[in-house]
């Protein structure tokens, strides 16, 4: 499985990142910190989502390597393709992040609303959950 290095040598780590991103989210969430929460529930999502194809043995080649609001769907399709309704049971309906670009970094905090954050938070809990069953092994 090939990984992407960075310049600075630093190979890509989905699982540590998913995890880095939701744990700040969550610090940022109670501070409050909701604009910046939101923005690092989506990383978390994305990451997460490419963690559990690297456990799958898909690497995250071009086709994944893109962010949350776009891979979702790419992944309910690899999902689809490989494993059923497993994964896919196990995440929300619908696009939750079709909302959520990385671009919003810029935006000003006014735009992040409590019922757009609390789904960015329920989605990401949701791929968090299925990471962790994809790395116990068993397929949920």
């Amino acid at each position: 499985m090939s990984k992407g290095l960075w310049v600075t040598g630093f190979s890509d780590d989905y699982a540590d990142a998913h995890d880095r991103h939701w744990r700040d989210a969550e610090l940022l969430f109670a501070y409050p910190a909701p604009a910046n929460a939101d923005h690092l529930y989506g990383l978390s999502a994305e990451c997460g989502l490419k963690a559990v194809l690297e456990v799958e043995g898909q690497p995250v080649a071009p086709t994944y390597r893109l962010h949350v609001d776009r891979l979702w769907s790419a992944f309910e399709t690899f999902a689809r393709g490989r494993t059923g309704a497993a994964y896919l049971s196990m995440l929300p309906a619908g696009r939750p992040f079709q909302d959520w670009e990385v671009g919003q970094r810029y935006a000003h905090r006014k735009h992040f609303g409590p019922a757009c954050v609390a789904s960015h938070r329920d989605a990401a809990r949701a791929v968090r959950a299925m990471f962790q069953s994809a790395r116990q092994g068993g397929k949920p």
